[in-house]
């Protein structure tokens, strides 16, 4: 019996020692994440001012989803590309001014869930537009982010969408 209970004493600490270390890890390797997050939020809106099917394809896990208003769901990053690809070749695509804003990150593990707010300008003469977004981001293997799942649409009401510095 008494054998057992120090057996059962050791199993404990040993485990609760895993669950200090994995909390450990996981509070260092936060900043990290935070930093490489904000890397895939840099490349977004270089891809979005630039236009380009290429850039963006650089932004979405292999198996992304994104849901837009007006279209179906593309699942998988080669129908997101040839979407992008169209609105490329159409002159769809590009912005003069993208402004996200992301009001909240949460990251569990290999996920992060965001959502925010974002302003864009279509060409120099057209009117700032606003809209909100919903993204799921997936650790990839090598360490990056990549958007995994996305919900974005446009705003005809400023106040729908608070952004504190839109584009002008």
């Amino acid at each position: 019996m008494r054998f057992g209970m120090i057996l059962l004493l050791i199993v404990g600490v040993l485990r609760v020692g895993q669950i200090a270390a994995s909390l450990t890890q996981e509070n260092r390797s936060a900043p990290r994440d935070r930093v490489a997050i904000e890397r895939l939020h840099q490349q977004d809106v270089q891809a979005t001012l630039s236009g380009e099917a290429d850039d963006f394809a650089t932004l979405w896990d292999k198996d992304a989803v994104r849901l837009l208003p007006g279209s179906p769901a593309e699942i998988g990053k080669a129908v997101i590309y040839a979407t992008d690809k169209r609105e490329e070749t159409a002159g769809e695509g590009q912005s003069v001014c993208y402004k996200p804003e992301i009001r909240d990150l949460q990251i569990a593990g290999d996920w992060a869930f965001e959502w925010g707010y974002f302003s864009y300008k279509q060409s120099a003469n057209a009117k700032p537009g606003r809209g909100k977004v919903l993204r799921v981001i997936k650790r990839q293997p090598d360490g990056s982010w990549k958007f995994a799942r996305l919900i974005g649409f446009t705003e005809k009401l400023e106040s729908a969408a608070p952004v504190s510095d839109p584009c002008k």
